[in-house]
C-alpha cells in the first residue's frame, strides 16, 4: 500500500486522481472492516485533505460520519491517522459541528487520558470548543474535570498551550467555568 501513497506525492498524480473522483471511491471504502485497508484509505484521505476541494468532496459524502463510526479503535496506526483526518477536517466550522453531531465528543473526550494520541485530541477538542453552541456541550462530558486535571497536575514547568487555549475556550462559557471552579477547589 506504500506505493500507491508514493504515487500520491505527485501533485500531477494526485490532481489526476481527484478528477476521476478519487475521494468518492475512498469514502465508500470507509465502510469496510478490514484494518489494513481502512488504514491505507484513511491515510490517504488525510493527505488529500488538505485541499480545499477534495474537503469539501469529503463533507459532501459524510466523511465524518463514516469516521465516527472508526473512532475510537483497538489499532493505534489507525486511530492515530483517523484523528489526523479529523484535525485536517476540523478547520472548518460546519464540519466540527458536524463531528459533534456525529457523536464524536464523548468519544474524543475518553481520548484524552490516550498518551500515544492526546496532543490531536486536544488540538480536536480545542477547534470545536471554539463555537459557542459547542461550548456548553462539554459540560455533559468529564472532559472539564480532565482538563483541570491536566492544568493543575502538569509535571513540566509549562502546561502546554493546547491544554491553556482548550481551557480559556471552555471557561468562556459560564456553566464550564463553574465547574472548573468546583474541579479546582477540591486540589
Amino acid at each position: 500500500h506504500g506505493t500507491i501513497l508514493a504515487i500520491s506525492e505527485d501533485a500531477r498524480v494526485e490532481l489526476k486522481m481527484v478528477n476521476k473522483q478519487i475521494v468518492s471511491m475512498l469514502i465508500s471504502l470507509l465502510d469496510r472492516d478490514n484494518v489494513e485497508l481502512l488504514i491505507l484509505v484513511v491515510s490517504f484521505l488525510k493527505k488529500l485533505s488538505i485541499f480545499i476541494e477534495n474537503k469539501n468532496a469529503m463533507a459532501a459524502l459524510g466523511v465524518v460520519d463514516k469516521m465516527a463510526r472508526i473512532v475510537p479503535c483497538d489499532n493505534e496506526i489507525l486511530l492515530h491517522v483517523s484523528l489526523r483526518l479529523l484535525l485536517n477536517l476540523s478547520f472548518d466550522p460546519m464540519l466540527r459541528e458536524r463531528m459533534v453531531r456525529a457523536g464524536l465528543l464523548p468519544k474524543l473526550v475518553a481520548l484524552v487520558d490516550n498518551d500515544q494520541v492526546v496532543v490531536y485530541v486536544l488540538c480536536l477538542l480545542y477547534h470545536i470548543s471554539i463555537e459557542d453552541k459547542c461550548k456548553s456541550m462539554f459540560s455533559y462530558t468529564d472532559c472539564i474535570p480532565k482538563v483541570v486535571k491536566l492544568i493543575l497536575e502538569c509535571p513540566e514547568e509549562k502546561v502546554d498551550l493546547e491544554v491553556i487555549a482548550f481551557g480559556i475556550n471552555l471557561a468562556a462559557n459560564k456553566r464550564n467555568a463553574e465547574l472548573m471552579c468546583e474541579n479546582g477547589a477540591h486540589r
